[in-house]
């Protein structure tokens, strides 16, 4: 039985975990789990399963035994993160609590009887460690996927799992998968907080250069969202398989039998084909993609609409003669604050993703499409070809990375190599297929990855058995301008002006605090650097809630806002007063200097968009 000081915390800070106790436990199979007293007095859990049973812990020592489990675990940092796969009876746990007093740590037990012999044996207040973050268990994927991402987003410092070596072996395929989906999660996170690190100061140029954009061209949710049920679209990507379908997209296109939408450099092997989408869609936030349209704008051709994403790099939109429709971003924070739709109708966002057909399948389904067709959505090598043809700036694949592959499945049932980015592509992809209502994909990608929700039809069978009659408007697109509320825009723009004035304010307020803090420290003067801590908490405060600083300045410094949040606890509990004065003085005030810069680089800018603003005003 749980023991009652145990159920009101678990009840107080872990209740899921708790129901899921309370499930089992006068339930408990005594055939499978027994606890045993050791020769050493200490007590043991007897496991059986298949017929055999064995020991999780010492049947002799079980102290002596965990103290050698936890000397493998040297050189662990103050701020680690550790994660405890696996408990028994908890020995191991208690010596490194005991050594490492200062780690935040997690426990994952998968067998949610052990977890109950465990809570009945032992208080969870009585723990060497008052720092417990999480405890769960269980083995359900969605389960162990909602603990890690939980634990690996909170974790400060190196992030270590301790994990029970009888496990390895004793519950082998739930050990596995719930290293897998560890090393999954653990990815993941390295790469959002990559791609958070390397696009988050273009995320919010690209918003605001594109401002005036964004209000002169029609919004096509706005106008469109929905109208387009029973209607079928072809996605067009620039994979390798694109080269073997010219012929047959050329044929929906010229009887008008799908909308072709291309995504990404898919525009360049079309118009090298003479063949001109219904439109062309793009959202990569870097410089470099204008060079995706580059030939369009040389060739001067301006008839096709360009759908872009309002975050998309500002280069790209520059000299683009065709039409143009915007769809606001998830990364756009500009347009959030400022803008409203008329007669007060909500405004749509689409969630960023780590490809242009993702963000262009949410678009698709958004507007009401009832059949997607994927065209060259390959998510996967093809010899050594990566795009399909007419891209100049398209390279072979090398030969480290062939070695660097991954096989997965492909739409055939073998393997095909890919990458960890066409990978993510994929996955991502699959998700928002999965949550499609109502809506029917088609891959039509030959020799391309496998995606699930998806039915693999070759295109040639595509046309004979669903594309049998006209359907693309002319003009199709061809909606009004005027999207959002001009009075909305004006208020937000007049308040804006005022926390401006106000951010700049509270950062000399915030500077101050901070030389008052040294000042102290130097001093020893720590009980007034104790009440500057308070002061500088408050005027954090003040910045969070700050207008400017949350739209424009907090998301260009996203990294290290997480990453200053997330070292407050350790802050607080430094014991030496000299450090913590100086962890604190120095975390905080590299912080602001960055915030110092941008709010000075982006000065010039956000001039442009007032302009936009007043533009906006005179012209509607």
């Amino acid at each position: 039985m749980l023991l009652v000081d145990n159920i009101v915390i678990l009840k107080e800070v872990f209740p899921t975990t708790l129901s899921k106790l309370k499930e089992i436990e006068d339930n408990i199979d005594e055939e499978f789990i027994k606890i045993e007293d050791a020769k050493s007095g200490h007590k043991t859990l007897l496991i059986k399963k298949e017929d055999k049973s064995i020991y999780l812990h010492s049947k002799y020592d079980p102290i002596r035994e965990a103290e050698a489990i936890i000397e493998q675990y040297k050189d662990i940092k103050p701020n680690s993160s550790v994660i405890f796969y696996g408990t028994g009876l908890g020995y191991h746990i208690d010596v490194f609590l005991e050594k490492h007093t200062d780690v935040n740590y997690y426990i994952y037990e998968p067998i949610p009887e052990i977890l109950c012999a465990y809570l009945s044996n032992k208080e969870i207040k009585s723990l060497p460690s008052k720092k417990l973050k999480g405890m769960a268990t269980g083995t359900n994927k969605e389960s162990i996927y909602s603990f890690l991402n939980e634990y690996l987003s909170k974790s400060t410092g190196k992030a270590v799992m301790i994990v029970f070596p009888q496990y390895k072996n004793l519950f082998e395929k739930d050990y596995k998968n719930f290293l897998d989906i560890y090393r999954e999660v653990a990815k993941n996170k390295k790469t959002g907080t990559l791609t958070e690190y390397a696009f988050q100061k273009r995320w919010i140029l690209n918003s605001m250069k594109n401002f005036k954009e964004v209000l002169s061209t029609p919004n096509i949710f706005i106008e469109r969202k929905g109208q387009f049920i029973g209607k079928t679209a072809l996605l067009v990507a620039a994979g390798p398989s694109l080269n073997e379908e010219i012929e047959n997209i050329r044929y929906i296109k010229e009887n008008k039998l799908a909308y072709v939408f291309s995504v990404g450099s898919a525009i360049n092997t079309l118009i090298h084909n003479r063949i001109y989408p219904d439109a062309a869609c793009t959202y990569d936030p870097t410089e470099r993609n204008q060079i995706v349209f580059k030939k369009v704008k040389e060739m001067d051709i301006s008839d096709i609409p360009m759908i872009f994403g309002s975050s998309v790099g500002y280069e790209t939109l520059e000299n683009y003669k065709g039409d143009k429709y915007h769809m606001l971003t998830s990364q756009d924070t500009v347009a959030a604050y400022y803008l409203k739709a008329k007669e007060n109708t909500s405004i749509d966002f689409v969630s960023d993703a780590p490809s242009i057909a993702v963000i262009t399948l949410q678009l698709l389904y958004k507007l009401g499409f009832s059949t997607i067709i994927l065209v060259g959505q390959n998510l996967a090598y093809r010899d050594k070809k990566r795009h399909s043809e007419g891209i100049d700036y398209s390279t072979d694949v090398t030969e480290e990375e062939i070695k660097k592959g991954i096989w997965i499945k492909d739409v055939y049932g073998s393997e095909v190599l890919t990458d960890e980015g066409f990978n993510r592509m994929r996955q991502q992809m699959e998700l928002y297929i999965g949550s499609f209502e109502n809506t029917k994909v088609i891959n039509t990608t030959r020799n391309g990855a496998y995606i699930e929700g998806t039915m693999f039809i070759e295109l040639e069978e595509v046309i004979e058995k669903y594309l049998n009659e006209s359907i693309v408007e002319d003009k199709w697109p061809d909606c009004k301008k005027i999207s959002y509320d001009k009075e909305h825009l004006l208020s937000q723009s007049k308040k804006m002006d005022k926390e401006y004035k106000e951010a700049n304010r509270i950062i000399k307020e915030y500077c101050k605090i901070l030389d008052s803090i040294e000042t102290f420290i130097k001093d020893r003067n720590y009980n007034q650097a104790k009440k500057m801590y308070v002061k500088l908490d408050l005027v954090l405060r003040k910045v969070e809630k700050n207008k400017f600083f949350q739209t424009f300045i907090l998301p260009m410094n996203r990294v290290s806002y997480k990453a200053l949040a997330d070292s407050i606890d350790s802050l607080n509990e430094e014991k030496d007063k000299v450090l913590k004065g100086e962890r604190i003085s120095n975390s905080f005030r590299q912080f602001m200097d960055k915030c110092k810069e941008d709010i000075e680089a982006i000065y010039d800018v956000y001039t442009e968009m007032k302009k936009a603003v007043d533009s906006f005003k005179s012209d509607n």
